[in-house]
């Protein structure tokens, strides 16, 4: 479902994705396998993405060292997550077009999900996680926020997660968090 709107002040979501699915049944798990990348034409281009690495890395790493409790669950400790450019590529074209295109979702307006686009800048994933947000906010709070929602806190913590890019256009903030395959 793609939201428009006229620019409110804040908004948050999540979406997650992961090789192995599992709905509230017995039937057993159904593993995905992504279908390889579309190539596209140059996944290098100048970015004007205005975040502080350095500091998103510390302020998730942080939390990711201690541990936290994501409403109910308590997350254990996870290992460091990693910058990747790959990520922050695919970060900074979603919030672009977010921004652009005046929508906030985690699909755009072909339909593709975060799975997609990392997959079109290069990197081959086997497990992937979202968040996005809106709003004028910095690095801290936009971790913050990130980090006082369930479902963003767990995509955070989770520890099947190693690398990570996150873009900002305008108010418009992507995170994106992934493994990727091994070998690869």
């Amino acid at each position: 479902m793609i939201v428009r709107f006229a620019r409110p002040a804040i908004r948050i979501a999540v979406c997650v994705g992961l090789l192995a699915c599992a709905a509230c049944s017995k039937e057993p798990l159904t593993l995905y396998t992504p279908p390889p990348p579309e190539p596209i034409g140059d996944t290098t281009f100048v970015m004007n993405n205005p975040v502080n690495e350095a500091l998103l890395l510390s302020l998730v790493n942080d939390v990711r060292a201690k541990g936290c409790q994501c409403g109910d669950t308590f997350m254990a400790p996870a290992p460091p997550i990693r910058w990747n450019k790959a990520l922050e590529r695919a970060a900074y074209l979603h919030s672009q077009d977010m921004d652009k295109n005046s929508y906030f979702s985690h699909n755009d307006l072909q339909g593709n999900n975060a799975g997609k686009r990392i997959s079109r800048m290069g990197y081959f994933w086997q497990a992937w996680g979202e968040n996005i947000a809106l709003g004028k906010l910095t690095e801290k709070t936009v971790v913050e926020g990130w980090y006082k929602s369930v479902t963003h806190c767990k995509v955070m913590m989770s520890s099947r997660f190693t690398d990570m890019g996150v873009a900002k256009v305008g108010n418009f903030w992507s995170q994106e968090m992934a493994s990727p395959k091994p070998g690869k």
